[in-house]
């Protein structure tokens, strides 16, 4: 009798333990639902917050391993997207600037040919990852509350966002208390090293407004880059695979420098790599290179040239250039 009893004291001191382990469970749970509403509100304010507000910014961006670059960016926002003006400055080297004005994306190169592009944004100006509502990304990222802290003079709030897979890089992103515009961002590797930073130095939101729009209108403009939007670029060619989430967002054709190359960009909002294919053909070896975050690998199918241009890991890149598959050819019957 005493045995019996015994065994359902130890059955009801188990199940004690059991619902015990599932209300902690369930807490944690609870607790890294809301940390992950609070991120993501945080981060779409300043998604927002870098399209819209006025200001202009000194930072500075370096690889691992390589020289600071240091930049003057100023952004005059607006409610509609074709009506915001901006300007990047490259304080090094040659007197390099890029101009965004009605839509368009110019740039002024000293030691080469200027040209203009259809962009709505200066994409040497804040990564990707900036410019994304937040909510559409929790499948492929997790993202989680790190605290407070202090840079630049500043008190931020940091968000640490980690691929919920390897087939691309992660971000610790600080968010300004106040304007909710990004301080400082963290480029991560695979091993959680930082392999690029962008990090703002000062910030004024008092520019002269007036001056700046002066300077912007008062430009001449080199003529659009020849962009062809096509609906059959590199149809020759298909992915057997892509990292998820990704997918195709644009395809066109360049002439450049009397060089026709045929491009798919593929994106996932926050990463992004290109295929392009030369017209010309070649036979040259593979060939990887790594800047930063940014791996470029070359290689040859049926003849041509196919170079794919990514910020993402090398095995990705890699991986995605071994799936590159030449469809057959339609024979006549």
């Amino acid at each position: 009798m005493k045995l019996i009893i015994d065994i359902i004291n130890l059955i009801s001191k188990q199940s004690k333990n059991c619902i015990i382990t599932l209300f902690f469970m369930l807490c944690s749970f609870s607790s890294f639902a809301t940390q992950t509403e609070q991120a993501l509100k945080l981060l779409n304010k300043m998604s927002d917050a870098v399209q819209t507000r006025s200001y202009q910014i000194h930072f500075l961006s370096q690889d691992r391993d390589d020289y600071v670059n240091t930049f003057q960016y100023t952004h005059l926002g607006a409610s509609k997207k074709e009506d915001v003006n901006a300007h990047l400055l490259y304080l090094e080297g040659p007197a390099k600037e890029i101009i965004l004005h009605n839509n368009i994306t110019s740039y002024f190169q000293p030691d080469s040919a200027s040209f203009s592009i259809n962009s709505p944004r200066i994409t040497e100006a804040f990564p990707d990852v900036i410019y994304n509502n937040f909510d559409e990304l929790v499948s492929t990222y997790d993202f989680i509350l790190l605290g407070k802290t202090r840079t630049a003079n500043r008190s931020a709030q940091l968000v640490k966002m980690i691929a919920k897979d390897k087939d691309r890089y992660s971000y610790v992103i600080w968010i300004d208390d106040e304007n909710f515009l990004p301080i400082r961002i963290d480029l991560l590797d695979l091993d959680s090293e930082i392999i690029n930073q962008f990090k703002v130095i000062d910030w004024d939101e008092n520019f002269d407004q007036k001056a700046f729009k002066k300077y912007i209108e008062g430009h001449t403009y080199p003529i659009l880059l020849s962009i062809e939007t096509q609906n059959h670029v590199l149809d020759a060619w298909r992915l057997a695979w892509l990292p998820k989430g990704f997918k195709e967002v644009a395809a066109y054709s360049v002439n450049f420098y009397n060089s026709d190359i045929a491009t798919k960009l593929f994106s996932d909002g926050v990463f992004s790599f290109t295929v392009n294919v030369s017209s010309e053909q070649a036979s040259q070896l593979n060939q990887l290179i790594q800047q930063g975050g940014r791996t470029i690998f070359s290689t040859n199918v049926g003849n041509k040239n196919i170079i794919i241009i990514g910020n993402l890991p090398q095995n990705t890149v890699e991986r995605i250039a071994q799936n590159i598959v030449e469809k057959p050819k339609e024979t006549s019957r």
